[in-house]
């Protein structure tokens, strides 16, 4: 299987997101960038990789954007950003809506199922607690201003940073992965963690997601593993070994492959011996077993992201590229198989 990247360059800073949104027509990154007359959002055609628009406030230079969230009808954009602040954007014309001030860099944000809450992770920093704040959003919003300051209408907050998080499959509960490599589930009702797996790592874990069923996470951390977990009870079904740090991974929604990418970071290459090995690797899902992998980046791999059909994913590093890759038209009929790629640097 020849997978030749689609390679997308408007980045000049690493792309720190990248995501499809429900419907599967667009594709939108987020990064680092931060001077002036650059964009740190941005949304692309997911068909031929077309830039469709940016995102940045008028008269002002862009802010690092640490992680986003696209709504179910595609309407509002939410972007965390590390200069205290998240934005909420009207997604087609790319204006700023609302901005969410904060006490600490805010790490990623997610809109509830239903689109009426919105959820940030704000870091551990500035002598403030990791924590999750939720926000109610007005149901005019993009419809008309909204002059009103956005307040959380509940706060977790935990001695432990909080890395990312994802809401649950009904909006009653929130998933999250911690610096201390623990997993934990955090009742929204009553906003205390109602079961944790405390050792599911052994260093911070940086992502997880559920799959297309939500029935298992999988779970990418620093301790060079991504690990699928029952999404019931966090118990552990499979682990997926790397011999780096593993920064994201995905389970793919049509066949039984699980992707992960990372690397060490620019400044340890020289300290750890480890080379410039920024790969995506395959793995079986079930067995858990290496299927192949891929060198297609130039820096550490910091985000990936499936496509909702399954049939392509795609990519984002350090060296400020979006890739998008598309499996062969037979892919999603043989799930589980063993593919043989051939990859090349674009």
């Amino acid at each position: 299987m020849n997978m030749q990247p689609l390679a997308l360059h408007m980045h000049m800073k690493p792309v720190t997101q990248v995501k499809f949104n429900r419907d599967g027509d667009l594709l939108f990154s987020v990064s680092k960038d931060v001077l002036d007359n650059k964009y740190s959002a941005a949304v692309w055609n997911a068909n031929d990789g077309q830039l469709i628009g940016t995102y940045k406030i008028p008269g002002t230079n862009t802010a690092p954007v640490a992680g986003f969230d696209i709504n179910g009808s595609s309407t509002l954009l939410a972007t965390a950003m590390l200069d205290l602040k998240t934005i909420v954007w009207k997604a087609e014309t790319g204006d700023a809506l609302a901005t969410i001030d904060h006490k600490s860099p805010a790490r990623c944000a997610q809109f509830s199922h239903n689109d009426d809450r919105l959820m940030v992770v704000t870091d551990k920093k500035m002598g403030q607690p990791g924590a999750i704040q939720l926000f109610n959003l007005p149901a005019n919003l993009g419809v008309s201003d909204v002059k009103s300051q956005f307040n959380p209408c509940a706060v977790l907050e935990t001695p432990e940073a909080i890395m990312y998080a994802e809401w649950g499959p009904t909006n009653d509960t929130i998933y999250f992965g911690s610096d201390d490599g623990s997993i934990s589930i955090l009742d929204v009702e009553t906003m205390k963690i109602v079961r944790e797996n405390p050792a599911a790592h052994n260093d911070e874990v940086r992502k997880l997601h559920f799959d297309s069923n939500y029935y298992t996470i999988i779970t990418a951390s620093k301790d060079k593993t991504a690990k699928m977990l029952d999404s019931r009870d966090l118990k552990l079904i499979q682990t997926y070994t790397s011999d780096l740090p593993i920064n994201d991974a995905q389970i793919s929604p049509i066949a039984d492959h699980v992707i992960a990418g990372g690397g060490v970071e620019a400044q340890d290459v020289t300290t750890t011996g480890a080379g410039n090995k920024f790969e995506i690797k395959f793995f079986h899902k079930v067995h858990g077993t290496n299927l192949g992998s891929m060198r297609c980046h130039f820096g550490t791999i910091n985000t990936l992201a499936f496509h909702p059909s399954g049939r392509k994913f795609a990519s984002g590093a350090v060296d400020g590229f979006v890739k998008v890759f598309n499996f062969d038209e037979g892919y999603d009929s043989t799930p589980g198989a063993t593919p043989v790629w051939t990859s090349a640097q674009p």
